[in-house]
Protein backbone atom coordinates (compact mmCIF):
# COMPACT_ATOMS: atom_id res chain seq x y z
CA UNK A 1 0.00 0.00 0.00
CA UNK A 2 1.23 3.36 -0.77
CA UNK A 3 2.43 5.96 1.63
CA UNK A 4 -0.21 8.29 1.01
CA UNK A 5 -2.85 5.71 1.45
CA UNK A 6 -2.00 4.30 4.70
CA UNK A 7 -2.64 8.04 5.97
CA UNK A 8 -5.82 8.32 4.07
CA UNK A 9 -6.61 5.26 6.26
CA UNK A 10 -5.32 6.14 9.30
CA UNK A 11 -7.45 9.51 8.72
CA UNK A 12 -10.12 7.82 8.06
CA UNK A 13 -10.52 5.40 11.20
CA UNK A 14 -9.58 8.75 13.13
CA UNK A 15 -12.59 10.19 12.27
CA UNK A 16 -15.02 7.37 12.45
CA UNK A 17 -13.39 6.92 16.06
CA UNK A 18 -14.80 10.70 16.58
CA UNK A 19 -17.61 10.22 15.11
CA UNK A 20 -18.68 7.39 17.29
CA UNK A 21 -17.63 9.29 20.55
CA UNK A 22 -20.04 11.80 19.18
CA UNK A 23 -23.20 9.79 19.09
CA UNK A 24 -22.59 8.84 22.55
CA UNK A 25 -22.31 11.85 23.88
CA UNK A 26 -25.72 13.01 21.85
CA UNK A 27 -27.35 10.17 23.12
CA UNK A 28 -26.79 10.99 26.70
CA UNK A 29 -27.06 14.74 26.36
CA UNK A 30 -30.88 13.91 24.78
CA UNK A 31 -31.67 11.38 27.57
CA UNK A 32 -30.70 14.23 30.40
CA UNK A 33 -33.15 16.71 28.19
CA UNK A 34 -36.10 14.05 28.39
CA UNK A 35 -35.07 13.04 32.25
CA UNK A 36 -36.58 16.68 32.58
CA UNK A 37 -40.22 15.71 31.49
CA UNK A 38 -40.34 11.90 31.84
CA UNK A 39 -39.64 12.06 35.16
CA UNK A 40 -41.72 15.02 36.73
CA UNK A 41 -44.40 13.17 38.89
CA UNK A 42 -42.65 9.95 39.64
CA UNK A 43 -42.71 8.44 43.21
CA UNK A 44 -39.56 8.82 45.56
CA UNK A 45 -39.84 5.01 45.86
CA UNK A 46 -38.87 4.84 42.46
CA UNK A 47 -36.67 7.40 42.08
CA UNK A 48 -34.76 5.46 45.13
CA UNK A 49 -35.02 2.77 43.14
CA UNK A 50 -33.98 3.38 39.48
CA UNK A 51 -30.87 6.57 40.35
CA UNK A 52 -29.86 4.69 44.26
CA UNK A 53 -29.21 6.43 47.45
CA UNK A 54 -28.25 10.36 47.02
CA UNK A 55 -24.67 12.03 47.95
CA UNK A 56 -26.56 14.62 49.81
CA UNK A 57 -30.55 15.08 51.04
CA UNK A 58 -32.13 18.18 52.35
CA UNK A 59 -35.63 18.84 53.58
CA UNK A 60 -36.87 22.70 54.01
CA UNK A 61 -41.19 22.47 54.73
CA UNK A 62 -42.76 20.78 52.98
CA UNK A 63 -39.91 20.10 50.23
CA UNK A 64 -37.37 17.86 49.55
CA UNK A 65 -33.93 17.82 47.70
CA UNK A 66 -32.63 14.71 46.77
CA UNK A 67 -28.92 15.60 44.76
CA UNK A 68 -26.69 13.08 43.04
CA UNK A 69 -23.05 13.18 41.23
CA UNK A 70 -22.10 11.84 38.06
CA UNK A 71 -17.76 12.41 37.30
CA UNK A 72 -16.08 11.58 34.37
CA UNK A 73 -13.43 12.49 31.87
CA UNK A 74 -13.83 13.85 28.05
CA UNK A 75 -11.62 12.66 25.96
CA UNK A 76 -10.48 15.11 22.88
CA UNK A 77 -8.74 14.62 20.36
CA UNK A 78 -5.51 16.82 21.75
CA UNK A 79 -7.10 17.04 25.10
CA UNK A 80 -9.02 16.01 28.18
CA UNK A 81 -11.59 17.88 30.33
CA UNK A 82 -13.18 16.88 33.41
CA UNK A 83 -16.78 16.81 33.57
CA UNK A 84 -19.16 16.05 36.12
CA UNK A 85 -22.91 16.80 37.01
CA UNK A 86 -24.93 17.08 40.16
CA UNK A 87 -28.92 16.11 39.35
CA UNK A 88 -31.06 17.65 42.55
CA UNK A 89 -34.46 16.24 42.29
CA UNK A 90 -37.28 18.78 44.27
CA UNK A 91 -39.77 16.44 45.56
CA UNK A 92 -42.77 17.77 46.82
CA UNK A 93 -45.72 15.54 48.61
CA UNK A 94 -42.66 12.52 47.92
CA UNK A 95 -43.06 13.04 43.92
CA UNK A 96 -40.54 14.53 41.67
CA UNK A 97 -41.87 18.39 40.79
CA UNK A 98 -38.40 19.26 39.40
CA UNK A 99 -34.76 18.48 37.97
CA UNK A 100 -31.43 20.62 37.79
CA UNK A 101 -28.50 20.29 36.83
CA UNK A 102 -25.48 21.82 37.59
CA UNK A 103 -21.62 21.47 36.91
CA UNK A 104 -19.61 21.31 33.82
CA UNK A 105 -22.01 19.00 32.77
CA UNK A 106 -21.13 18.95 28.46
CA UNK A 107 -20.06 20.81 25.47
CA UNK A 108 -21.90 22.98 24.10
CA UNK A 109 -23.57 20.41 21.30
CA UNK A 110 -24.06 17.77 24.15
CA UNK A 111 -25.22 20.36 26.96
CA UNK A 112 -25.69 18.16 30.33
CA UNK A 113 -24.71 14.36 28.80
CA UNK A 114 -22.78 13.86 32.03
CA UNK A 115 -25.96 14.06 33.90
CA UNK A 116 -27.11 10.82 31.86
CA UNK A 117 -24.66 8.77 34.00
CA UNK A 118 -27.12 9.31 37.21
CA UNK A 119 -30.29 9.37 34.76
CA UNK A 120 -30.14 6.58 32.77
CA UNK A 121 -31.43 3.55 34.37
CA UNK A 122 -34.82 5.86 35.21
CA UNK A 123 -35.93 6.78 31.59
CA UNK A 124 -37.22 4.67 29.21
CA UNK A 125 -35.47 5.28 25.82
CA UNK A 126 -36.51 4.67 22.31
Amino acid sequence: MPKSAKWVVFAMIIMLMVIQTGCACHKRAKLAQQARTDMIGMTKADLLSCAGVPVRSERLDNLEFLTYSAEGNTHGMFHRTRRYCEVTFTLKDGRVEKIAYNGNTGCFFNKDEQCAYVLGSCVKTE
